[in-house]
């Protein structure tokens, strides 16, 4: 669990206010003015109203495959660049021709995959909602 949270401290930027904490079956998060987020078994939306961006935050059992294995997985799944090791369990890749960053980590009981579109355009935004995560 601690090295899913190393990974998302890397995606984060300076937080401010946030609109309203919303629970989740695995987490919570801040979400802003002008997002949404939606649940869908065990993956959060979290869009941007006007579409400048978006996380994607996938959740759930490794079912004996490796992180690595389930980053070369996901990345095929979604025409990405080769996974990165991150030397601490984490892994990384792009996806949607480079517009989109996918990181994931956990250990044999639980992974956690974050991908983020739009990030260039709403670095603070998407920092805030990621550093206010808090697992349950």
């Amino acid at each position: 669990m601690k090295r899913i949270m190393v990974c998302v401290i890397l995606l984060l930027t300076a937080a401010s206010s946030y609109a309203d904490i919303e629970e989740f079956r695995y987490f919570s998060l801040n979400i802003p003015d002008g997002w949404t987020a939606n649940e869908s078994g065990d993956v959060v939306s979290v869009n941007a109203d006007d579409r400048s961006g978006s996380l994607t935050i996938t959740v759930g059992d490794p079912k004996g495959e490796s992180i690595g294995g389930l980053a070369v997985k996901f990345s095929r799944e979604l025409n990405g660049t080769s996974p990165v090791s991150d030397d601490e369990d984490g892994w990384s890749f792009e996806c949607n021709n480079g517009i989109s960053q996918a990181v994931i980590a956990g250990d044999e009981d639980f992974y956690m995959m974050i991908i983020s579109t739009g990030f260039m355009n709403n670095a603070e935004t998407l920092g805030e909602i990621l550093s206010s995560l808090e697992m349950k």
